[in-house]
């Protein structure tokens, strides 16, 4: 090592130091104020799987777009219900008067569209035409990280340089929860599990991703890959928690410990990550019918490409290996499977 490399070492310790400081936290669910008057998006993702009844999807968010007069932010609301049997239902919901509280303090979080929707740390309320859902936690989150800051980013420190893009974290991998909901031609309740996610960003975070979550009473896991910034380089990562194990696959350049293959136009995603003792490998199908694409915040908020394509009819086997031998083998019959910007199947109908 030379003098002059001192310098460029001390500069980088010093940003990776300051992005540490600058890393997201549980209370991150909290609201954030907007950092631009032009572009702005945050969401909260409610992620629902009620095993052998189906899955939901309600996403919260505030948004602010270039062609707003006033830079004061509006509501977009997500909802849809994939039954286990059955076609997926999904309304978007856009409106302009919004209560969003505890951007100080996490305990205050609220989040209201009146007569539509109210959600705080506690539980989420949706009243909607044909879909009335309510949720509150029963159990222990299973939170991402171990340690002092379970609320970190999956990808560790790398979002946290500056200029690599937006905030994300997962709130919890998987908590019990309580469930109702209600369409008009049936009425469900009971018991299921939760995953919640959180991000905010006023540019595009990624150049595009691939992401699949599930929850049932064998397994909570979150796999996802996203290129970063705007370069080629894929970053991946993951969670995988079952009765016998309890793994964090740390975040991997793709093509080094982690091998991946899909084909989105035919619904298909294999993902392979390896730590020290352990190999996981993953095989995801859905049909290519069950996807439905997405533009919002993308598209229509930073005027990008990036379109995502979903699915809550992904079935999913997973193959765990310890030292080489089979140790767990564990398949789910619905799970969610996501892919944006290059990984989009521009054959998906509008």
């Amino acid at each position: 090592m030379t003098f002059k490399m001192i310098p460029s070492i001390i500069a980088l310790l010093c940003t990776l130091f300051c992005s540490a400081l600058n890393a997201t936290t549980l209370d991150d669910l909290k609201p954030h104020v907007p950092s631009s008057d032009k572009t702005w998006a945050e969401q909260w993702f409610y992620n629902v799987a009620v095993p052998d009844v189906g899955y939901f999807k309600i996403s919260l968010q505030t948004y602010i777009a270039p062609d707003f007069t006033i830079s004061t932010p509006k509501a977009y609301v997500h909802l849809a219900f994939t039954p286990l049997n059955g076609k997926t239902v999904k309304y978007d919901i856009f409106r302009d008067e919004l209560i969003l509280k505890g951007f100080d303090d996490v305990k205050k979080f609220h989040y209201e569209i009146p007569g539509v929707v109210v959600a705080n740390q506690d539980q989420l309320q949706v009243t909607y035409n044909d879909f009335n859902f309510t949720m509150r936690w029963d159990g222990e989150h299973a939170y991402y990280w171990r340690g002092a800051n379970p609320g970190q980013t999956p990808f560790g420190i790398i979002p946290e340089i500056p200029g690599v893009g937006g905030k994300w974290f997962l709130y919890t991998v998987g908590t019990p929860i309580q469930y109702t909901f209600s369409d008009g031609i049936r009425s469900l309740f009971g018991s299921g599990y939760a995953q919640v996610d959180k991000g905010w960003y006023d540019k595009e975070s990624s150049a595009g991703m691939i992401y699949s979550m599930g929850l049932s009473d064998e397994l909570y896991y979150m796999f996802t890959g996203a290129k970063v910034g705007t370069s080629n380089i894929e970053l991946w990562a993951g969670r995988y928690i079952s009765d016998k194990y309890d793994l964090i696959f740390y975040p991997a350049i793709g093509n080094l410990s982690v091998k991946r293959e899909y084909d989105s136009c035919s619904g298909y995603f294999k993902l392979e990550m390896n730590k020290i003792r352990y190999r996981m490998i993953m095989e995801v199908t859905s049909p290519f019918e069950s996807f439905y694409p997405l533009e919002f915040p993308s598209v229509i908020i930073f005027g990008g490409e990036q379109k995502y394509m979903k699915s809550m009819k992904a079935n999913v086997q997973f193959s765990l290996y310890e030292f080489g031998q089979l140790e767990e083998s564990i398949s789910m019959d619905q799970a969610l499977l996501e892919f944006s910007g290059p990984f989009y199947c521009d054959a998906l109908p509008n």
